[in-house]
């Protein structure tokens, strides 16, 4: 206002604010030619300002021209790796029975190759061993400390139960034994003693060494989302409408912006109601179902070429136990693949297995090498086990009749959410991937010590295998 003042203008306090708020240019207020001004004199500058930056955005829109828009998108979904409308367990005893002998069965097939210098053998079969060497491939019942502190494991198979002891004299395997977890499914190799097994050796399941990694041959570009927890407090909006502008070509990095065909969103979409106690105090939008129309808005945002690809979280309107079923198409009306935690499906010929994540809390728990400020470490147990939850009861798992949970393709990108954290890892050429948040620092957290990284968007390069981070923070 200084400049109107030494021109001898005079301006209302109403109007200086009127100026500050539209952000009118001085010259538009010279043009009036008063040396009076109150507010009801800049009625209408400020609409001319609007339509400037208006024609602004669409001349430069109109020079943005998406490759993605220009190809046909390819999705194959697996229906059978997905629990949507497949759930039939009533949680009786023989369903239980049921999930880990179909666990055993199917990872059991996966387990190496017998080496010659061990027998294969079920456990019945060592009572009568001793002093033999054999590979068992076992389920872990157990695990405890011995009086001497040896590690005592309890294993069992289809035959009976039996004991295998890890000595701490033998400290190289003795460290290794201490990441198996209960419900483990692996080969373990024994010495045969008298009335107990003494452990030489592990075989986790793992994915195998000689897989090629995946190409596309279009030049595409895939998005990774999770937890935007529309309805709270901390949710960022701000840095999602950096995101949706972005994707538009408005926000600078257009040659990226332009190979956008493909956004996975892993879970988390809302905050819920009723997800922990005194959530309510948390919530900006109590009520579930406008925090999905939030979440419609946000889609109905992005360019039409754009296949979103949705699954659910622990804080979504869905059984809040993995395996989780796809959302209702009445909760999310925008037309997207529904897909249940966890799912598979490829896209341009690459698949993916995506997953909330939930279970990362558990395995955090067990492991001392595990934290959450580097989730990707839990991803890749997870592929050396084949398993995404492997601890039984570590958090909840419906026991359905067939394991859900388990590893069973492959993937060449395996993509969680749920830690709000970003992290990225290449495991036998399968790219590991947490999608981070669009929510800030919750109280919770602060008590963790967890520190998230909202507002982070990893993007992949189908055709390059070259993976960003997309920073909407700044």
């Amino acid at each position: 206002m200084e400049e109107l003042s030494k021109k001898g203008i005079r301006i209302t306090l109403a109007a200086e604010e009127f100026i500050k708020e539209h952000n009118i240019p001085l010259e538009k207020i010279l043009s009036l030619n008063k040396s009076f001004i109150e507010k009801d004199d800049l009625r209408g500058l400020e609409k001319e300002e609007k339509e400037k930056k208006k024609e602004v955005e669409i001349k430069r829109e109109s020079k943005f021209k998406p490759i993605a828009k220009e190809y046909d998108a390819d999705i194959k979904i697996y229906h059978a790796l997905d629990v949507t409308e497949k759930s039939r367990t009533n949680g009786s005893v023989e369903d239980f029975i049921s999930y880990f002998r179909n666990r055993y069965k199917r990872l059991k097939r996966k387990l190496g190759t017998e080496n010659s210098k061990w027998s294969l053998c079920d456990v019945a079969e060592t009572r009568n061993m001793k002093g033999e060497k054999v590979r068992l491939d076992v389920l872990v019942f157990n695990i405890s400390i011995t009086k001497n502190n040896n590690l005592l494991i309890t294993i069992e198979d289809m035959t009976g139960m039996g004991k295998v002891v890890f000595t701490k004299r033998k400290e190289e395997i003795f460290n290794k034994a201490k990441l198996i977890s209960k419900d483990d499914v692996v080969s373990i190799y024994c010495s045969v003693g008298d009335g107990i097994l003494f452990g030489e050796d592990i075989e986790w399941v793992d994915i195998p060494a000689t897989r090629e990694k995946k190409f596309a041959e279009n030049d595409f570009v895939a998005l990774y989302l999770s937890d935007l927890h529309f309805g709270s407090k901390q949710f960022l909006p701000n840095y999602l409408d950096q995101l949706v502008e972005w994707i538009h070509g408005k926000k600078g990095g257009e040659e990226t912006a332009s190979k956008v065909k493909y956004m996975m969103v892993a879970g988390d979409l809302v905050d819920g109601i009723g997800i922990y106690p005194s959530q309510e105090k948390d919530l900006l939008v109590k009520d579930i179902n406008k925090q999905y129309e939030l979440f419609n808005e946000f889609l109905e945002r992005l360019p039409d070429y754009i296949e979103v690809i949705i699954g659910p979280g622990n804080h979504d309107a869905v059984r809040r136990a993995d395996p989780m079923p796809a959302l209702s198409k009445e909760l999310v009306t925008f037309d997207a693949h529904l897909v249940g935690s966890p799912s598979f499906f490829s896209i341009e010929g690459i698949k993916h297995l995506m997953y909330h994540g939930t279970s990362a809390d558990s395995w955090i728990a067990t492991f001392s090498h595990l934290s959450y400020s580097e989730p990707e470490k839990v991803m890749v147990d997870a592929l050396k086990k084949r398993h995404l939850s492997p601890l039984y009861g570590g958090n909840p798992i419906v026991p359905e009749r067939i394991d859900y949970m388990m590893i069973e393709e492959v993937p060449d990108v395996l993509h969680f959410g749920h830690v709000h954290k970003n992290g990225y890892a290449k495991y036998k050429n399968t790219l590991v991937i947490n999608s981070g948040t669009f929510q800030g620092i919750t109280d919770f957290q602060k008590k963790q010590g967890h520190i998230p990284t909202p507002g982070k968007v990893p993007a992949y390069e189908l055709k390059t295998g070259r993976i960003r981070t997309l920073d909407f923070t700044v």
